[in-house]
């Protein structure tokens, strides 16, 4: 019984040491919203922990959240094996971020990280963020509810909502006519989301709706980021709990078995 002990013990130290990283990993998923540019690739390198490298996103699209290092990060974009911008940012261990390339001054590129903010069990939250080159400042609205109004550039605070079905609209400030809107946007219960505005320059004005958060059900793991339910943690941790299990069940057999028989001659 003191090799089954000692395999708990080790099994359960594992199990903690895995947990501990999954908790502290640092997020990052990249959109695309320099009208005219090509596809592009975005890598995030130095501070602590891996690289990340984010390729083959086109114009309104958004990557998947991938793993990357935390701390003072360079990110650098490269639009057709060109360096198209490059900046430094500072992402938090456990946070999760995407990184938006959008028109800046004078014809330049602009990357801005933004955090994700966290899920509520049983409510929807969703906030806005203006990347619409043409249009200088927008009432962006889900529904009937306000965002906010937001100045290109900028992100809007989260906002909850009930979960449901909505059009989600940036409209000019006092105007009730969208100039940007998108139908059919499913907020779900126990997310958070961000709908940007990109577009115009040549490129039509349109919302890409990123899933920043997911609230994991009670008992469930946290997947802790939308689009993240797939990329759970090694397969060698079930197989770990699966051996864990039988080895306490076996251990909980032997002993009653012995208590029975009594001592051996």
């Amino acid at each position: 019984m003191r090799e089954a002990a000692v395999v708990i013990a080790t099994a359960t130290i594992l199990l903690s040491a895995s947990a501990g990283q999954a908790a502290a990993a640092t997020k990052v998923n990249f959109l695309h919203a320099v009208p005219g540019a090509g596809d592009a690739t975005l890598a995030v390198s130095g501070g602590s922990g891996s690289s990340a490298s984010l390729s083959g996103v086109g114009f309104g699209e958004s990557s998947r959240y991938s793993s990357g290092p935390s701390g003072r990060v360079t990110v650098t974009l490269t639009v057709g094996g060109k360096r198209a911008a490059r900046s430094s940012e500072t992402l938090d261990d456990g946070a999760g971020y995407t990184v938006v390339a959008e028109p800046g001054s004078s014809g330049k590129v602009s990357l801005m990280a933004y955090k994700a903010g966290t899920a509520e069990a049983g409510s929807a939250r969703v906030r806005g963020s203006h990347g619409a080159a043409e249009l200088p400042s927008a009432d962006f609205m889900v529904g009937d509810t306000k965002l906010g109004t937001l100045a290109r550039g900028d992100v809007g605070d989260y906002v909850t909502v009930e979960p449901g079905t909505y059009a989600i609209t940036a409209r000019r400030p006092g105007s009730s006519d969208p100039v940007v809107e998108q139908s059919g946007v499913n907020l779900a219960a126990g997310t958070a989301s961000t709908a940007y505005a990109v577009g115009s320059g040549g490129e039509r004005a349109r919302f890409v709706i990123v899933q920043d958060a997911v609230d994991a059900p009670e008992g469930g793991p946290a997947t802790g980021l939308g689009g993240l339910s797939g990329d759970g943690g090694p397969p060698w941790l079930a197989a770990l709990f699966a051996a864990l299990a039988a080895g306490t069940l076996g251990g909980a057999v032997y002993m009653r078995t012995a208590r029975r028989r009594g001592p051996s001659a």
